[in-house]
């Protein structure tokens, strides 16, 4: 059961106690989904790197830092805002989107990187 309570121009949103079990699993399905939506960024971050190094070479990192920066940034302002518009647990948000955009973002930036490692050895 959901009740609104009006603080200021606040609406809170209060659950039972009954109701416990269906909330932590609504939960976990928003921070998967935002996970995957983190993890999509990550992969469109990786492939702007990929392709401004293979044009420009080493000057293509720099060029694309804050455009990835900024892509990342919004991901999580477009969350936070999902998260204080809706009924949704905007901190299951913020945590599934963060943990998407960085475990898979450095893997991703590892994977290139080791890719270059390998090219110099040759």
């Amino acid at each position: 059961k959901k009740c609104n309570k009006q603080i200021g121009s606040y609406r809170l949103l209060c659950y039972s106690y009954n109701d416990k079990e269906g909330i932590r699993l609504t939960n976990v399905f928003v921070g998967l989904a935002a996970f995957v939506g983190g993890a999509l960024v990550s992969w469109a971050n990786y492939l702007l790197l990929r392709l401004l190094i293979k044009k420009r070479g080493e000057t293509g990192i720099s060029m694309i830092s804050p455009i990835r920066t900024l892509l990342s940034v919004a991901y999580l302002l477009i969350l936070y805002m999902i998260g204080r518009r809706t009924e949704l647990n905007a901190t299951a948000l913020l945590i599934g989107g963060a943990l998407g955009l960085t475990v898979l973002l450095t893997f991703f930036t590892f994977r290139l990187t080791r890719g270059k490692d390998a090219q110099r050895k040759e």
